[in-house]
This record gives structure tokens, C-alpha cells and sequence, in this order.
């Protein structure tokens, strides 16, 4: 096994994409990146890691049904491993599409919705009708029986439409809701700070969306990502309460919260090694070196799994070992990546 386990992969299979996402993370675009790894080198790559760990695989981008050996990919990928997940923005699934994923045996499809109204959605995504494709889509997969997961990015454009959108998919039947705060990099970086929702903004919606999680718990799974402050929150309203936390496991597991380079890790649809899809620091490049090598010997994956490291704010934060900050944050800001995450409003003090 990799040291410090393994336990999300996310896969940047190419840079296409039908959409224009304003937030786009991946820098995505019409067509191929040249240089992106090709097929053979893919399934080469997905056998040497095989050999090492066994974490939950999702293939992203870009737009991942974009390319066109994706079937060939996603069949090969769910021989190997036992969970295989597909991240997608929904509006190329129509029936036919959503039978053909749900025979490679991926067992989840997160959808990226990014409001609650074709207005909100769009006015992020850059291309009229996308957001009446993506329920299309999302509903044409809950027929197959494929669980699936709304992901949300919050922006002030939305901020208002959480609850409605929340509703929306629990009445579609929608099995978890994963809310994404914005992380400047890619084209993010490019969205004013008057357009991103802030730090007072994002305590009040970690807090809403935590109560949510309590109402709904045992019907859909809700949590935030990119978002490391929610399990300090959590520890705090479920303190409050009276209650204790679930450990869960699988893809409703509850961790801590930033996992760069600890329990996640990213490859570039280049080959490139990340702690995460936000934090562009390359530690490697699977054309070189298997990714078990390079998770087991990267000074930066060393660095992040030791929360007393954390610089600033965050290195006296007593919820540093349950929160973490996130280090992509700490690193757009800075360029430091163990330095304070900025967006987060806590004031310094020891846990309870």
C-alpha cells in the first residue's frame, strides 16, 4: 500500500469541453491539449497504480465524454478498481449515453449545477441551454439507477438559490449534494472578489449546509469541498448539539478537510502530479515515474500530511488537525502553500 493511503484520484482525462465555464478550474477549451496522454498510456498507467492502491478513481477535465475513447477508459478503469466515479457537466448524457455509463459500472456521476435557474447556471457557464441539458442529463442517468451528485460552485450569482436548488434535487432524487467554494486558480482566478462569495458569506453557508446535513442525514449525503472550514463547523454545531460524528466510508466518508497530497491526489491530463486539481504545484509526471513513487517520496505530499507545518493563522488554529485551511487558497494568495488560508474568518483559538 501507498504510504499515508490513498484515497481520491481524480483523473483529468483531456482539456475539451463543450462549455465556457468562467470558473473553470482546468482552463478548458474546444479542443484537445496537445501532448494529453493518450489511450495506451492511460490504461498503462491505470495497471501500475492498481499495483500500488486501490482509491476511488474519478474521471474528470475538461468535459471527460468529450474524448472519444472515454467507454474504453471508464470499462477498463472499473475492472481495476472498485469505485469508479465520472465528474461531467451532464449536457452530453441523453438516454442512450446514460445506458452505455451505467454498463462500465461506474457507480457515481457527479453533475455540476451551478444554480438553481437556467439564468444563474448559464450566466457561469457561458452557453444558452446548458442548463436544461445538465437535468436532462442528471435525470436520464437517476433512470438507469446511477447514483448521482449534484456538484455546486457558490458565487454571489447563486448564493440566494442554495435552499431552491437543494430542494430541486432532493425531488429528483438526487443521492448527495456537494457544495464547492470558489478557488482562484484557473479561470476562477479571473472572477472579481465582488463576484465571490466572502468569508462572513461562506461561514453562514458551511453552517446552513451543515444543519442540512443533520435534516437530511440518511437520505442524501450533503458536504462542502474546497471548503476545509466546514469540518470545523461541523465539530462546532455538532457540539452544540450534543452530537457525535459518523465516520462513514466509501464516498460519503467523513474526513478532514483540506486532503491535498494526504488522502487525495491529481493527475494532469498530461501526466503531471498535483496534491489536488487546485494546487498547481507539479511533484511529478507519471511518464517518468509511477504514481506510488511519487506519492511515497514528494516533499510536498510529506509536508502536507503534517498539519504542524501549517504556517500563520492556520499553524495556531486549534481546529488545524480537523480543517487544514485550504492549501490551494494559502498558495493563489501567497505562493506559500503551507501559509494561512485567507478566506477563513476563524479567529485563532484552541478546539473544545
Amino acid at each position: 500500500m501507498m504510504a499515508s493511503d490513498l484515497r481520491l484520484l481524480f483523473w483529468e482525462l483531456t482539456a475539451r469541453c463543450n462549455l465556457r465555464c468562467r470558473h473553470c478550474r482546468a482552463d478548458a477549451q474546444p479542443e484537445a491539449e496537445a501532448n494529453e496522454l493518450s489511450t495506451d498510456e492511460i490504461l498503462q498507467v491505470m495497471q501500475t497504480i492498481r499495483r500500488d492502491a486501490d482509491p476511488i478513481l474519478i474521471l474528470t477535465g475538461g468535459e471527460p465524454l468529450a474524448r472519444e475513447d472515454f467507454f474504453r477508459l471508464a470499462e477498463a478503469a472499473t475492472a481495476q478498481f472498485t469505485r469508479v466515479a465520472l465528474a461531467t457537466n451532464g449536457t452530453l448524457i441523453d438516454e442512450a449515453v446514460a445506458a452505455q455509463i451505467a454498463d462500465t459500472g461506474i457507480q457515481r456521476v457527479s453533475i455540476s449545477l451551478d444554480g438553481a435557474t437556467a439564468a444563474s447556471h448559464e450566466g457561469l457557464r457561458g452557453v444558452p441551454g446548458c442548463f436544461a441539458a445538465a437535468l436532462r442529463g442528471l435525470d436520464a442517468l437517476r433512470e438507469t439507477g446511477v447514483s448521482v451528485q449534484a456538484n455546486v460552485t457558490a458565487t454571489r450569482q447563486n448564493l440566494d438559490e442554495m435552499p431552491e436548488l437543494l430542494a430541486m434535487m432532493q425531488a429528483r432524487g438526487v443521492d448527495a449534494f456537494h457544495l464547492f467554494l470558489l478557488v482562484p486558480v484557473g479561470c476562477g482566478a479571473e472572477i472579481s472578489p465582488e463576484q465571490r462569495v466572502s468569508s462572513q458569506e461562506s461561514e453562514a453557508l458551511l453552517t446552513w449546509l451543515c444543519e442540512q446535513a443533520i435534516a437530511l442525514r440518511g437520505q442524501m449525503h450533503i458536504k462542502a469541498t474546497c471548503a476545509p472550514t466546514y469540518y470545523r463547523i461541523m465539530r462546532q454545531v455538532a457540539r452544540e448539539r450534543g452530537m457525535a460524528l459518523s465516520a462513514g466510508h466509501g464516498m460519503t466518508a467523513m474526513t478532514r478537510g483540506c486532503l491535498a497530497g494526504s488522502g487525495v491526489c491529481f493527475i494532469s491530463r498530461t501526466g503531471a502530479v498535483q496534491p489536488c486539481g487546485y494546487l498547481p504545484l507539479a511533484v511529478g509526471n507519471v511518464r517518468e515515474r509511477s504514481l506510488g513513487e511519487i506519492w511515497r517520496s514528494a516533499a510536498v505530499f510529506t509536508a502536507l500530511r503534517d498539519p504542524d507545518r501549517l504556517q500563520g493563522k492556520c499553524g495556531r488554529c486549534g481546529y488545524r488537525h480537523a480543517c487544514m485551511g485550504c492549501r490551494a487558497r494559502a498558495y493563489a494568495a501567497t505562493g506559500n502553500f503551507l501559509d494561512a488560508d485567507a478566506d477563513c474568518p476563524y479567529g485563532v483559538g484552541e478546539e473544545g
